[in-house]
């Protein structure tokens, strides 16, 4: 059952990712965020470095474990969640380089 709540986690994670980078590289920023466009673009670039090493640890942790397991289909699904969480750490890697060419300057003007 944890197995099925990570791949689903990290399959949510590949999707949303590349949304939102897109949408920061176009002057998002979060309704909710208390701050403004230099502080958002920090924070989210921390939360993408998370990220991307909780993808390679728990990809090296479920590949590792994979060998283990004693039911049969377990170490499949568990080298597919490590796949999966290793695309979510190539995907925040690749993330990181796309935002550290934006500026901190909000392209559209300010808010009001």
């Amino acid at each position: 059952m944890i197995e099925l709540i990570s791949i689903i986690a990290s399959l949510v994670l590949c999707i949303l990712i590349p949304i939102e980078v897109n949408k920061i590289r176009n002057g998002w920023v979060r309704k909710n965020f208390a701050g403004d466009r230099p502080k958002f673009l920090a924070a989210y670039r921390r939360q993408l470095n998370m990220l991307k090493w909780l993808g390679l640890v728990f990809g090296i942790l479920s590949i590792a474990l994979a060998p283990l397991e004693t039911h049969a289909g377990e170490p499949t699904v568990k080298v597919i969640a490590g796949i999966i969480w290793f695309v979510v750490a190539g995907l925040s890697f690749s993330a990181l380089r796309s935002l550290a060419k934006v500026g901190d300057t909000d392209p559209a003007g300010p808010r009001a």
